[in-house]
């Protein structure tokens, strides 16, 4: 009697807890800009349209109508976003020859714009992006080479720099 009176009862609900990933966890910074993405899946004829977003030099979040099961393999083509560092400015050394030697002087330049990349992926974690309605993928960067890796960085800095200085601007008014 006792047990059936024990397993009756509702068990109590456990609140939902959040996944979050601090950005102590990850492995590098992330850059919060968004941008379209052609992706090709391992395996599969044909390729589709989607939209990146949270980007880093060791991956990014894949945002379209499709789910993978995880460790599906993409293939990603893509431009940087030139238009979201356009305005920019970053300090370049220059050196120059004179009769009394080597000078350097500093000055302020625009970046180097973007090129159409493509990079190899495999998905590491799947979530319905509710407010979307749509499916969005953590995907790793794998088998990088170190140029387009460093291109990556290199606008995650530029990023970084615009982000920065917005904040002081705003700060000033």
């Amino acid at each position: 009697m006792f047990w059936k009176k024990w397993l009756g009862r509702p068990k109590p609900h456990k609140p939902l807890v959040r996944a979050t990933i601090t950005e102590r966890q990850r492995q590098s910074y992330r850059a919060s800009v968004e941008f379209p993405v052609v992706y090709e899946v391992e395996g599969r004829t044909g390729s589709r349209a989607a939209v990146a977003n949270d980007l880093s030099a060791g991956g990014l979040r894949l945002v379209g109508d499709e789910d993978f099961p995880n460790d599906t393999v993409v293939a990603l083509h893509f431009t940087l976003p030139n238009a979201l560092i356009a305005g920019i400015t970053v300090e370049k050394e220059l050196i120059e020859m004179t009769p009394r030697g080597k000078t350097t002087r500093k000055i302020m330049v625009p970046p180097e714009p973007f090129r159409p990349m493509s990079v190899h992926g495999k998905t590491v974690i799947a979530f319905l992006n509710v407010r979307r309605r749509k499916f969005a993928h953590g995907v790793q960067f794998v088998g990088i080479d170190e140029k387009t890796q460093e291109e990556i960085q290199r606008f995650i800095h530029v990023w970084q720099i615009r982000q920065l200085r917005e904040r002081a601007h705003n700060r000033e008014f």
